[in-house]
């Protein structure tokens, strides 16, 4: 580049790329879509393939929703699930578009209402989890290092 020029960079200037590599990230990424590549260009390896991704999509999507009544990230583990199986059929791919455009439509909603609302909205979700963390307790049985106290014989879990 000119010296004159408005957009020519300064003396020894490298970008961080040229400094520093390219990042591993990117190099794993090109690697699996080289391997990807590789084993979609036979059918049956590809069918073989489909069949893994959307077995270990499935499991793990029926794993959150196993999770999904108990505290804890369980529709955050189906939708995982869900990415993993979009990655390879489309009907998942319109189902996760589904969710995100949803879970956007109630965040809006949630938050345009007034404060009374949200709290509400907020105690009514911990009561339903306390209900059934509640009734799990009283199926499996409190562990033997839960030590005695009177809430808990008060909750009759004791």
């Amino acid at each position: 580049m000119d010296q004159e020029s408005p957009h020519s960079r300064p003396k020894g200037w490298l970008s961080r790329h040229h400094k520093q590599g390219t990042r591993p990230w990117r190099r794993l990424r090109l690697g699996f879509l080289r391997w990807r590549g590789t084993v979609m260009a036979n059918p049956h390896t590809a069918r073989l393939y489909r069949l893994i991704v959307g077995g270990l999509g499935t499991l793990i999507v029926l794993i959150g929703l196993v999770l999904v009544p108990l505290p804890g990230p369980g529709w955050l583990i189906v939708i995982i699930g869900l990415f993993v199986i979009s990655s390879e059929f489309n009907w998942a791919r319109r189902i996760l578009h589904f969710v995100r455009v949803n879970v956007e439509r109630w965040t809006h909603w949630i938050m345009a209402q007034p404060i009374w609302v949200r709290w509400t909205v907020a105690a009514l979700t911990a009561a339903f989890v306390a209900v059934i963390v509640w009734c799990v307790l009283r199926i499996i049985g409190l562990p033997d290092w839960v030590p005695e106290l009177e809430v808990l014989e008060f909750l009759d879990l004791q």
